[in-house]
């Protein structure tokens, strides 16, 4: 799906914006993907743009992976739903 594959590029590249474009283009899903599975991954992308911000570099991979994790529970979620 198109949407994944724009969320995993947000990932990539995090700024001041990715939290909020994120969430526009979750809104799509609400009704295919429990609500909590969304929480988690804009929760876990929030602290992915802190720790850009923030932490030095070595910090960046392990939460970038953890993000991702929660992105691929998300497509398995709506791959289920449909």
């Amino acid at each position: 799906m198109e949407i994944f594959e724009r969320l995993e590029a947000l990932i990539d590249s995090p700024g001041a914006e990715t939290v909020n474009e994120a969430r526009s283009m979750l809104r799509q899903f609400e009704a295919v993907v429990t609500a909590d599975a969304i929480h988690q991954f804009l929760l876990d992308l929030m602290t992915l743009v802190f720790v850009v911000d923030a932490a030095p570099q070595n910090y960046h991979a392990p939460v970038r992976k953890l993000v991702k994790v929660r992105l691929a529970m998300l497509k398995m979620l709506g791959e289920a739903s449909a």
